[in-house]
């Protein structure tokens, strides 16, 4: 690891000493404590068994094509899974910005639009917009609020959506991956309007097989290009990040960066 990326590392991880500190649950079948839609197809978005922490009250919200873990005590997800495949984004599906409150939730636990209004965030995407051109109901659940964090506009439109565009471009290489993305929250983090917490940093992980790819950007200006190798670090250091296992049922190498769809992510 190059020394910029283990000076962004150590900054985080000073800013994330203490976060959830959760194990995940299991899956007894359809028994998933706090699960809207169909826990089969919440399955399906997981590399390894679903990565759901202890914390009290969190959901597990299954859509169409993709699955919220979702704290309702900061009212952003914990981590969203896809497993992601060509014909989901080569359809002619038009995106309607039709931004929502998530209407499964109870009252009080989904952030609302007007949190994020005049905050100087945008409502960042974690399963992107682009992804679901194939379905009208996929492309319109990619706009519930638990899908979104609190990003910085500058990030989001540069090279966050640059890294969603090099994975699709990945997801077209291999026919398919599992794609996750989340927040990296601190202890006590920044909120804007009712309690939604401004994450610190992003993190996107891109697994084909036992091999993933796992990139974290700070949620402020960056660059705007396409050096994705300034932010990959290993699976592992996401992991002591977010305090999650994502990977319950094992499987994938955490102490290796992934060297698939070089073409994709440059290297």
């Amino acid at each position: 690891m190059n020394k910029a990326m283990l000076s962004l590392v150590s900054l985080l991880l000073a800013g994330a000493a203490a976060l959830y500190g959760c194990d995940e649950l299991g899956l007894p079948g359809e028994a998933v404590p706090g699960a809207y839609g169909d826990p089969i197809q919440c399955q399906d978005e997981w590399r390894a068994g679903i990565p759901i922490p202890e914390t009290p009250g969190t959901r597990l919200l299954c859509r169409q094509e993709y699955a919220s873990v979702y704290d309702p005590g900061h009212k952003v997800p914990l981590v969203v899974g896809e497993f992601l495949t060509p014909a989901e984004f080569r359809g002619d599906v038009e995106r309607q910005d039709n931004f929502m409150a998530d209407p499964d939730l109870p009252a009080g636990e989904s952030a609302e639009l007007n949190d994020y209004r005049r905050s100087g965030y945008d409502r960042g995407h974690l399963a992107p917009a682009a992804d679901f051109k194939s379905s009208e109901v996929a492309m319109n659940e990619s706009f519930y609020l638990t899908n979104m964090v609190p990003q910085n506009h500058g990030m989001n439109a540069g090279v966050w959506a640059a890294l969603e565009s090099a994975t699709r471009d990945c997801a077209a290489d291999q026919g398919g991956i599992f794609v996750l993305s989340g927040p990296v929250i601190g202890e006590l983090p920044e909120t804007i309007g009712d309690g939604v917490a401004v994450p610190q940093a992003l993190f996107k992980m891109v697994v084909s097989d036992k091999h993933a790819r796992a990139f974290v950007i700070p949620n402020a200006d960056q660059p705007n290009d396409t050096n994705f190798r300034r932010y990959e670090v290993t699976p592992d250091m996401v992991q002591s990040l977010t305090g999650l296992n994502f990977f319950p049922e094992g499987g994938v190498n955490l102490q290796e960066q992934g060297r698939f769809c070089r073409g994709s992510f440059g290297s």
